[in-house]
């Protein structure tokens, strides 16, 4: 378990890089990796252990804030998804699939929203394939996986791992033998 936790810390300061500026990202390292305290913290920076307790308040806010507007952005994309999906069912460009009650809510969950770790790799590729769902993702065929630009070996064990993760391997048809499968 208390890996699982240094993981996820280490995953979600990771990608609060961007957001945060550098003194921000090596306090929060420091106190959530190298799990120094306050004190030590504020001696190695030569500030006041209440200045690192601000300092940290304001980096956790600021994560906070920006990851509920992505969590928003990343709902109003399974919208659109969906509002595309109705729209073209209802112009008969596609018929509509006769949906089963388990794994509906699957298919409309965003990826980012699984607490899965992808590397960054796996996130540059969702977003460079335009996949935001796991639906979406469902839709591509397993063979093809192998003839996009940078999915080798190490993309391919990490889908599996995901697949296996979030329990959704009757998404994928023929899961089992492509797994088994080396990567072309």
């Amino acid at each position: 378990m208390k890996d699982t936790i240094e993981r996820t810390n280490r995953f979600y300061i990771e990608m609060s890089r961007k957001v945060l500026s550098e003194k921000e990202y090596e306090i929060l390292q420091s106190l959530l990796i190298e799990k120094m305290t306050l004190q030590q913290t504020a001696v190695l920076y030569g500030v006041t252990s209440e200045s690192i307790r601000q300092i940290y308040q304001k980096t956790y806010d600021k994560i906070k804030s920006v990851t509920e507007l992505l969590g928003e952005i990343d709902r109003y994309k399974v919208k659109l998804q969906q509002l595309k999906y109705d729209y073209k069912c209802a112009t008969g460009q596609i018929k509509k699939r006769a949906s089963k009650k388990k794994e509906e809510p699957e298919i409309y969950k965003t990826i980012y929203e699984s607490p899965f770790p992808f590397s960054k790799r796996m996130y540059s590729f969702f977003e460079v394939m335009d996949i935001h769902t796991i639906g979406q993702l469902a839709e591509i065929p397993l063979e093809k996986f192998g003839n996009f630009r940078g999915f080798k070996q190490q993309c391919k064990k990490e889908l599996i791992a995901f697949i296996e993760f979030e329990n959704i391997e009757s998404l994928f048809k023929g899961f089992s033998l492509w797994k088994k499968l080396p990567i072309e």
